[in-house]
């Protein structure tokens, strides 16, 4: 009877460590419940300010061919030296966070085809490419055969980070040169983004039980290379005659979080054609 007792007790002791093991894989233990996201904004600030202090930006005739090298002689100016460098504060989760946005062309189109710079909700036609940042350096090459521009996309910019829709502000879109061939804009704006965490994934906002771990870069610093193409100028998302980025209520410059509509609360005032 003894040693009936012990297997049982031995068989018990192994699925409870097969059930916790199983906790981890199946997604029952949060793996961002004790982040400290004050103390994550430091560190990654801290990291973005060295990279951008020991790296300058080498332009080349071809934007796919520009990058970001390691400063080796006084000559070379850094990143964080460079006029082109813009810094923006943004206060999300009451925590105040620096994006860093690197403008190597502004965009000069032809004065029949500037649109003047978009809202941070207007809709875009644009290049872009993410990276991120590790241990002072980019998780990958943001040279050619190594995912440079490899997205072309157009979208809204409320369906993107808020990083991103701040950062994109800072330049205009281009000519559109199409002519029964390939898309081609010219004299487009580009530059670079560089996205704290807390303005991009933060896992803050990562719904335990219902959302991978993985699926989402939590908790990273990104950096984008990014073109602007085009922009569809005061676009008007719920098409009720008034551009979305003057459905700002609150006065916040921030359209998606106002809601008028107590007959439809969870719909916000741009996309709701009842609401002008």
């Amino acid at each position: 009877m003894i040693k009936i007792k012990n297997i049982f007790s031995l068989l018990f002791i192994g699925v409870v460590v097969m059930y916790s093991c199983d906790d981890d894989i199946i997604g029952n233990v949060n793996p961002f419940a004790n982040v400290d996201y004050e103390e994550l904004a430091k560190t990654e600030n801290d990291s973005i300010l060295k990279f951008l202090k020991t790296h300058y930006y080498k332009a080349n005739s071809d934007f796919e061919l520009d990058s970001f090298e390691f400063i080796t002689n006084d000559g070379q100016t850094s990143l964080f030296d460079d006029g082109k460098l813009k810094d923006t504060i943004i206060t999300r989760n009451n925590i105040a966070y620096t994006l860093y946005t690197y403008v190597h062309e502004q965009g000069s189109p032809n004065a029949g085809n500037d649109k003047g710079f978009p809202s941070t909700i207007d809709s875009l036609f644009v290049n872009y490419t993410r990276n991120s940042l590790i241990n002072n350096s980019l998780s990958v090459s943001f040279l050619p055969n190594s995912n440079s521009l490899d997205i072309k996309e157009q979208f809204w910019l409320p369906n993107t980070i808020i990083g991103f829709a701040a950062a994109a502000t800072h330049f205009k879109g281009g000519n559109n040169e199409t002519n029964n061939g390939p898309i081609t804009y010219t004299n487009t704006g580009k530059g670079y983004f560089f996205i704290p965490s807390g303005l991009a994934y933060p896992s803050i906002n990562f719904q335990f039980g219902f959302e991978d771990p993985n699926g989402r870069p939590y908790d990273q610093t990104l950096i984008f290379k990014f073109e602007l193409l085009d922009i569809v100028q005061n676009t008007d998302h719920d098409n009720d005659g008034k551009p979305s980025i003057n459905e700002d209520t609150n006065g916040d410059k921030d359209p998606t979080n106002d809601f008028s509509d107590k007959t439809n609360p969870n719909v916000p005032d741009f996309l709701n054609p009842n609401v002008n």
